[in-house]
């Protein structure tokens, strides 16, 4: 079935545009997809209209970072306007353009956002101008849209439901000032394989229950974001155990939580592996989800009163058996400058191992220690005149050090500072049983909760640790693209990320007093919590989970969950996308190399592009400048795509596929003449 093309015009959102919008159907010759409200919906009646054939560019998924290209995009061309049409088409696996599945606008409202309010805007780009002009923040389009009365203070964690009508406004707002000679393309589904053909490319799309269609593109940028993995064999063992017991199910991805979780019924046993901000959707979506109510006591604690729908027992499993300790309450809105781990230091490691890769643990792990142990010690020492010695040591480790062991002496009932027992607090401490366990965990999120109420300003722990934030951003400037020796970019990637990742980037304090109050209540049950074995119990059809660290834990359910969100590996991606790109060698996966070439290089599962313009690399080791590259699939090189944070690459991408289409113009007249 041939495309079916509409033009969209002024009745859409009830303004003119300066542009047209084309939007896609691929459903029949008598509907055309229109924007309106929320979603894009059927309407029939509108004519085919013919596609420009000048200028084609496609861009693949448009959650927030195809969002922001997208707005870039239009700045650039209306800041240096082509001198041939340019049809955008953008590929989305739903109607929701603008949101990624992360902030799907029909999920619950209890499922939160995992950074505050204040820190959500999508206009901050100023150069070139926002074609459509300075936009509202999320915190003024909420005061706006949503809750008239009670202003906000930018603090707040609010569902990522409304965070996506956010995006989705933001999105509608940029199809209203269209550029002149610029046209865009909507399409619902998935993009299946990306074949070059003479000068372009033939992109490959099946709307969902319809035809499959190719749509011709010259540049590409892919923004796919998340994806899930092929099955490894534990997962297909699970799969194929409950298909041999009634009542017995695997459930190998969270989301959407309310259709997955809606599988489980009332008064079953289900084991979740994964203690992370995944768990803890699906936990909400049980309990809260299905009329449980939590409701605040005279003390200020939270409880949970039952509904009846809820499973018998909720039983989280992980490495370390503990839940995510909740952000700090006073997290600063702007990075906070760095004394030992800058740039500067890192330049000055660089020049000494001129030749040679940084070793994490030996190079620069120990400016990490310093700024953790700084951060600590100036909380510790609060507005006393001891804290204005420490800040006078400035970037003198050694002098700070010395320092700090004179102040322990003179105050012996100070506790040293020691992140690893943050990173771990069980650490090799023996439990006799899982309720004991499930007493320690209880014990450590009201630790946990106290610290972040506290926060930065008057917790150590809190001030130390959350500098991560600031030292990953530089660490990563050293990681991309294989500055790290391999073993080193390993640990750090399946080894501290995971860790730090638990005690710095959890959920707002709500969510973690929300496992508390089921933890009393105990539908939450942590016995086996701390990296037990899961087994397929044959004889008695159910899952049966054995913890080694505590003896007698043993726990059986008859659904077991995988609460994690898959980390990103183009070797495993499960899509038709990216299997049929590695097979044309289209893309190859990134190989951090060793420098000696009998020390094993490491893949960390990013997909392999050039450095700065991100444009992918094909199997024979070249870059295609036609095809680009954002977010998550890049996530093990470069670090911090997991966020809605905007970065500088949409800018950078957008001002050079502008100036590429602006040569390509050239090029074409001088050959007329």
């Amino acid at each position: 079935m041939s495309t079916n093309i509409g033009l969209v015009r002024n009745k859409v959102f009830g303004q003119n545009y300066s542009g047209k919008i084309l939007v896609t159907t691929h459903l029949s010759e008598k509907n055309s997809w229109n924007v309106s409200g929320n979603k894009i919906e059927s309407t029939p009646g509108i004519q085919p209209s013919e596609i420009p054939r000048d200028h084609s560019l496609a861009i693949v998924g448009v959650g927030p970072k195809g969002l922001y290209c997208l707005e870039r995009l239009l700045a650039e061309v209306n800041a240096h306007p082509l001198r041939r049409p340019l049809q955008i088409h953008l590929f989305n696996r739903s109607t929701y353009f603008g949101a990624s599945p992360i902030y799907d606008p029909d999920q619950p409202e209890y499922i939160l956002v995992n950074v505050s309010v204040g820190e959500i805007d999508l206009w901050t780009a100023t150069d070139p101008p926002i074609v459509a002009g300075r936009g509202l923040s999320f915190v003024d389009w909420y005061q706006e849209t949503v809750q008239l009365d009670s202003p906000l203070t930018g603090d707040e964690y609010l569902s990522r439901a409304v965070v996506g009508r956010y995006l989705m406004d933001g999105f509608r707002r940029l199809l209203s000032s269209l550029p002149p000679g610029v046209s865009v393309s909507c399409h619902v589904g998935d993009v299946v394989d990306i074949r070059a053909q003479q000068r372009s490319y033939q992109v490959k799309f099946a709307a969902e229950g319809g035809p499959t269609e190719e749509i011709r593109s010259d540049k590409i940028l892919l923004a796919t974001g998340h994806s899930q993995s092929v099955p490894s064999v534990t997962e297909q063992h699970y799969q194929a155990f409950a298909g041999r017991h009634r009542g017995v199910s695997f459930i190998p991805f969270v989301y959407p939580v309310v259709k997955r979780m809606g599988a489980i019924p009332a008064g079953a046993r289900v084991a979740m592996h994964g203690v992370g901000l995944t768990l803890i959707d699906a936990v909400l979506e049980l309990t809260e989800g299905r009329g449980g109510r939590f409701e605040r006591s005279a003390d200020m604690s939270l409880s949970y009163t039952a509904s009846g729908r809820e499973p018998l027992s909720i039983i989280p499993f992980c490495r370390s058996g503990l839940p995510m300790a909740p952000k700090a309450n006073d997290l600063p809105p702007l990075m906070r400058p760095l004394t030992f781990f800058t740039q500067a230091a890192v330049a000055e490691l660089r020049s000494k191992r001129a030749g040679e890769k940084l070793d994490l643990e030996r190079d620069l792990w120990p400016l990490f220690e310093l700024e953790m142990e700084l951060h600590y010690y100036r909380v510790v020492m609060g507005a006393s005149e001891a804290r204005s010695e420490l800040e006078a040591c400035g970037s003198d480790g050694k002098a700070m050090r010395q320092f700090i062991d004179s102040y322990l002496e003179a105050h012996p009932s100070q506790a040293r500072f020691d992140y690893r027992q943050a990173l771990d607090p069980a650490g090799d401490r023996r439990f006799n049983n899982g309720k004991e366990f499930t007493s320690f965990v209880e014990r450590y999120m009201e630790q946990e909760i106290a610290r972040a109420r506290m926060g930065q300003g008057g917790c150590g722990v809190k001030a130390a640790t959350d500098i991560w934030y600031e030292v990953r951003k530089e660490l990563g400037s050293v990681l991309k693209f294989g500055g790290l020796t391999p073993e080193s970019h390993r640990k750090l990637i399946e080894y501290y990320f995971p860790r730090f990742k638990r005690i710095v980037f959890g959920p707002p304090t709500i969510n973690i007093e929300k496992l508390l109050a089921l933890v009393r209540g105990g539908l939450l049950d942590f016995s086996v919590a701390r990296n037990p074995h899961v087994l397929c119990n044959e004889s008695d059809g159910c899952f049966e989970l054995r913890c080694d660290e505590i003896p007698n834990a043993v726990m059986r359910a008859e659904i077991l969950v995988d609460a994690r969100y898959p980390s990103s590996n183009i070797l495993w991606d499960a899509s038709p996308l990216y299997r049929n790109l590695q097979r044309r060698g289209i893309v190859r996966a990134f190989e951090n190399r060793s420098l000696n070439p009998e020390v094993s290089g490491y893949c960390p599962g990013a997909i392999d592009m050039t450095e700065g313009s991100n444009f992918v690399v094909d199997g024979e080791g070249v870059g295609n400048e036609d095809i680009s590259v954002i977010g998550i699939p890049t996530e093990g090189n470069l670090i911090g795509n997991k966020t809605i944070a905007r970065g500088d690459y949409p800018g950078a991408w957008a001002a050079e596929v502008v100036r590429q289409l602006g040569c390509r113009d050239q090029a074409l007249e001088e050959a007329r003449l």
